[in-house]
C-alpha cells in the first residue's frame, strides 16, 4: 500500500515533534531536509533516505576525528610538557 505525499509530510511532522519534545532535534542539515522532500513527495523510499543520510553522517565523521585526533595531540603535547 503506497503512502501519499499528504501522509508523508504528516509522519515526518509528527517524527520532528515527537524528537524536539525530547530534546534530540532532526538534523537541520539542508542536503538531508532536500532528501526528506524527495521522500514525502515520492521520489525517494525510506531505505533511499536512510542510506544517504548514513552516507552524510560518514562523511561528517572523519571530519569530527580529525579535529579530535587534533585536539588529543596537543592535549597529549601540554602534559608532557607539565610533566617536565
Amino acid at each position: 500500500m503506497a503512502i501519499d505525499s499528504d501522509r508523508r509530510r504528516v509522519i515526518f511532522d509528527q517524527v520532528r515533534s515527537k524528537a524536539m519534545s525530547r530534546g534530540t532535534p532532526i538534523d537541520d542539515d539542508p542536503e538531508f531536509l532536500a532528501w526528506v522532500e524527495l521522500w514525502i513527495s515520492g521520489e525517494y523510499e525510506m531505505s533511499d533516505l536512510r542510506s544517504r543520510y548514513n552516507d552524510l553522517a560518514a562523511r561528517r565523521t572523519p571530519r569530527s576525528k580529525s579535529v579530535a585526533g587534533a585536539l588529543g595531540s596537543a592535549s597529549s603535547e601540554a602534559t608532557t610538557r607539565d610533566a617536565d
